[in-house]
């Protein structure tokens, strides 16, 4: 048993460190517990995923701002592969139309 003053001082300080100590552990178990719910997990991960598209997107528009020649070649040269196809046909489908005439 504590017999000095300062003894039953320190005692009671611990036994109030010890309950406040408990009452942080349930805080810190229950917002765990939330946290590591399903719902809670893909709503974080999708906050995160977004924040990530977000900031890519950012950055790719500033590297195309910071590069209109470049961004305007690949566009063109992207356009011009996509295109390909249905130009061939349409010169295809004029020669087609258009018999070859002999110069005499």
């Amino acid at each position: 048993m504590a017999k000095t003053n300062d003894e039953i001082f320190s005692l009671r300080n611990l036994a109030m460190d010890r309950a406040q100590a408990r009452e942080n552990l349930k805080i810190d178990t229950a917002a765990t517990r939330e946290r590591l719910k399903p719902s809670s997990l893909v709503s974080e991960a999708r906050n995160k995923a977004t924040q990530k598209v977000g900031k890519a997107g950012q950055k790719a528009t500033e590297g195309l701002k910071a590069h209109p020649v470049i961004t305007a070649t690949v566009a063109a040269t992207a356009a011009m592969i996509a295109m390909r196809r249905p130009i061939a046909r349409l010169i295809a489908s004029q020669k087609k139309s258009q018999p070859d005439q002999i110069e005499e």
